[in-house]
């Protein structure tokens, strides 16, 4: 079976006065607190993306479950 691991992780970007994108840092672990409407909009929207990118269906979720579950029982 194969499993997949990924990491979502944060992009922090300043953009001067042209334009241009300056990488400031990578983060992690971002925080997925969200303080406004627009942080619940845009993070939902992430981790939406994120499952259909991985293709995680009921049916994926459901092997990997019992996967996890024959690993422990070993």
């Amino acid at each position: 079976r194969r499993l997949y691991i990924f990491e979502i992780l944060g992009f922090d970007i300043l953009l001067d006065q042209s334009l241009k994108p300056w990488l400031i840092e990578v983060n992690h672990a971002p925080s997925f607190a969200t303080e406004t409407n627009f942080d619940t909009e845009l993070k939902s929207r992430l981790v939406l993306d994120t499952l259909k990118v991985i293709n995680l269906t009921a049916k994926r979720k459901h092997l990997l479950k019992e996967y996890a579950k024959e690993r422990k029982e070993k």
